[in-house]
């Protein structure tokens, strides 16, 4: 099943330096709408093999690379909004804008899900935000995972 999501990868040109990884097929992609190149990690998961997984993987990757500017400023919106209502005040300096302060460096891409990994240089240093999207590109759950469990903060949507 790797070597076949692998070969699709490869003929669409969706990824750069595709490889197999263990139990997922790894790359590089540009993420047009955010104009970053991000590290993309597309999981099979192997309980459920099926060819329309295979299919919906990469319905889902093509979509989520090519998201339209105005979309993926409402998702960075969203991230950001429920974020903020989320901390407490002295949690999150009122000099970042979350809006500008994240930056997508990773996706991860399964069958029912879009995993979209944020880091937030001046907001979150030490942690990683990662946002669950929908099929249809819609926030489903924001979680903060620092490198301290501990310290971790979570918020759900949906």
């Amino acid at each position: 099943m790797l070597n076949d999501l692998l070969r699709r990868v490869t003929e669409s040109g969706l990824l750069d330096d595709a490889q197999i990884d263990e139990d997922s097929v790894i790359g590089v992609g540009h993420l047009d709408a955010a104009g970053v190149e991000v590290e993309v990690d597309l999981d099979p998961e192997f309980d459920d093999e099926s060819d329309s997984d295979l299919d919906a993987i990469m319905v889902a990757l093509k979509d989520v690379l090519s998201v339209s500017e105005d979309r993926w400023r409402a998702i960075v919106e969203e991230v950001a909004s429920d974020i903020e209502d989320a901390l407490d005040d002295d949690e999150l300096s009122a000099d970042i804008d979350l809006r500008t302060d994240l930056e997508a460096i990773g996706v991860g891409v399964f069958a029912d899900a879009i995993i979209v990994v944020f880091a937030g240089q001046t907001s979150f240093p030490d942690a990683l935000v990662h946002v669950q999207l929908t099929p249809e590109l819609e926030v489903e759950d924001i979680e903060i995972i620092g490198d301290d469990e501990e310290d971790d903060e979570e918020t759900t949507e949906g």
